[in-house]
């Protein structure tokens, strides 16, 4: 989904990583699943709901923290995985994911350094994965979600007055997940088993930081409950 699979790193896709499709990583995670769970249950056919990501949500990206969120992430990782993670850690030393993830993004309009684009890229990417879709939303839906993302994420006081560090850390945890999330599915490709392992495990890792990625379906007007 999303054109993101050329930005995975591809020995990912080959090695077992599974249980770093989970997130987990951050620390405002049930606060922002919260909200945005809270945003499917709402009505979404407000043209409000369509408008760009605030600029708030912005940051100015720091290579210093990026090493630092990286390395935390692949910390966190190592605890439910440590073969996958030290294949993590391997790709994430030798490629510059989030710099491809942006450049990936910047086709859609989206940016890295927005938490709200990185957060819709990851739920997109995670949405589509779990019903074992490899296809492209459409630039409605994209821009519906990038709406609804921003909409959460400016509904969590913690993370709405945060300051660069904080959105820059959410941020670079999705987009490395969106990322993983990628490479697994292509590395499925063609593997109908696999792809259905790699498809429960996004499910799983989606619901146990509290979003129901099964209970919602993409619309034109973002997700909405599943009927």
């Amino acid at each position: 989904g999303l054109a993101l699979v050329a930005a995975a790193p591809p020995a990912i896709a080959q090695d077992g990583v599974l249980d770093a499709t989970g997130m987990g990583v951050y620390a405002l995670e049930e606060t922002v699943m919260q909200a945005a769970r809270e945003t499917v249950s709402s009505d979404r056919r407000k043209a409000s709901r369509v408008a760009p990501a605030p600029s708030r949500l912005a940051y100015t990206p720091s290579m210093e923290r990026r090493r630092a969120n990286l390395a935390n992430f692949v910390a966190k990782s190592r605890k439910v995985d440590p073969r996958g993670a030290a294949t993590l850690e391997k790709e994430l030393a030798a490629t510059d994911v989030i710099g491809r993830m942006n450049r990936a993004l910047t086709g859609y309009g989206m940016r890295a350094d927005n938490v709200a684009d990185a957060y819709a890229a990851w739920w997109l990417n995670a949405w589509l994965a779990s019903r074992q879709r490899s296809d492209d939303p459409t630039a409605r839906q994209v821009a519906a979600v990038r709406a609804q993302a921003a909409e959460a994420l400016m509904a969590t006081p913690a993370l709405a007055g945060a300051g660069d560090a904080v959105k820059q850390e959410m941020a670079e945890a999705h987009l490395v997940q969106a990322a993983l999330i990628s490479a697994h599915m292509e590395g499925a490709r063609g593997d109908p088993a696999l792809s259905r392992r790699v498809a429960a495990a996004v499910r799983q890792g989606a619901l146990a930081s509290g979003l129901d990625l099964g209970a919602m379906e993409l619309t034109d007007d973002g997700f909405v409950p599943r009927r």
